[in-house]
C-alpha cells in the first residue's frame, strides 16, 4: 500500500470519528499509531487537559513513552507540557542538548532511548487542549514534511475529539468533551487493570485482550470497558481463560 493511500485512510479513520458516538480511547490511540506508521515516528504518546488544567496521558504506542509522559507530568517540565502551555511546536533535534531547558526530563528522555522529539500542541478552533509528543531513537529529528503531516493528523483528531458539530463550539462544550474523553480513558484503565488482576496478565497483556474482545464483539472500547467496572461483564468472559504473551509491552523501568 502507497503512502498516499496510507494517509487517506488514516484521515478517513480520524474523520469517521466526527459523530456524537464517538470513542475518544480509541481515536486517541488511533491518531499515536498513525503518527508513527505515517509519519516515522518511534514512539508517540497523546495528553489531553483536565478540567483543573493540568495534562493526563489518553494513549501511548509503548511503555517506555508512557514513562516519560508520566515522568514529564511529575517534573512538571518538558517538552509536551510547553507545547500545550505555550500552543506551540516544539522541534528538539538532539534531546541531550536541551538540559537547559529541561533539566529532568531531558537526561529521562536520553535514559529511555529517545535522542530527538517533536511536541505539537493539540488545538480545537484555536484552544489548546493537549499535546502529542512524537518520539525518536535517533538524533536529528523529523523530516518538515513528516512534522506537517504529524500536525494534520493531530488537527483532525483534535476536532474528532471533541465532535464534530456544524457551528464552531465554545469553549466550555471544548473542554466538557475533553474531561469526557479523560474520563473515558480513566475507564479503560480500571478495566484493564480489573484484567491483568483476573488473568494474571501484565497491562498490555490485557490492553490487547479488551481491544481483542471489543472489536470482535463489534463494540465500542469504552462500553466494553463500563461493562466491566460495572460487573455486568465478567473478567473470565473477556480472557476467554488463554492468556495473550506480548513481553514487548512490558520493558523494564529506565534506571
Amino acid at each position: 500500500m502507497g503512502r498516499e493511500q496510507q494517509l487517506a485512510e488514516a484521515l478517513v479513520g480520524l474523520a469517521d470519528s466526527f459523530a456524537d458516538d464517538v470513542d475518544p480511547v480509541v481515536l486517541a490511540d488511533r491518531l499515536a499509531r498513525n503518527c508513527v506508521d505515517l509519519a516515522g515516528a518511534d514512539a508517540v504518546g497523546v495528553l489531553a487537559v483536565t478540567s483543573r488544567g493540568d495534562l493526563r496521558t489518553m494513549a501511548v504506542t509503548e511503555e517506555r513513552a508512557a514513562f516519560l509522559e508520566f515522568f514529564q507530568l511529575q517534573a512538571d517540565e518538558g517538552p509536551c507540557l510547553d507545547a500545550f502551555r505555550e500552543g506551540r511546536r516544539f522541534d528538539v533535534t538532539d534531546v541531550e542538548d536541551s538540559a537547559d531547558r529541561w533539566p529532568a526530563v531531558a537526561p529521562f528522555a536520553v535514559r529511555c532511548g529517545y535522542r530527538s522529539l517533536h511536541a505539537l500542541p493539540l488545538r480545537v478552533h484555536g484552544q489548546t487542549v493537549g499535546a502529542v509528543n512524537l518520539l525518536l531513537r535517533r538524533p536529528g529529528g523529523l523530516s518538515a514534511l513528516d512534522v506537517e503531516l504529524a500536525q494534520a493528523l493531530v488537527d483532525v483528531a483534535a476536532v474528532a475529539l471533541v465532535s464534530w458539530r456544524p457551528e464552531a463550539p465554545r469553549a466550555t462544550d471544548i473542554s466538557a468533551r475533553v474531561q469526557v474523553a479523560l474520563a473515558a480513558k480513566a475507564t479503560v484503565d480500571m478495566a484493564t487493570g480489573m484484567l491483568a488482576e483476573a488473568g494474571g496478565l501484565t497491562l498490555g497483556e490485557a490492553r490487547k485482550a479488551l481491544r481483542r474482545y471489543a472489536e470482535h464483539g463489534h463494540a465500542r472500547l469504552t462500553d466494553t470497558a463500563h461493562a466491566l467496572v460495572r460487573r455486568t461483564l465478567r473478567p473470565e468472559t473477556v480472557l476467554g481463560g488463554a492468556p495473550i504473551p506480548d513481553q514487548a509491552d512490558s520493558p523494564a523501568v529506565p534506571d
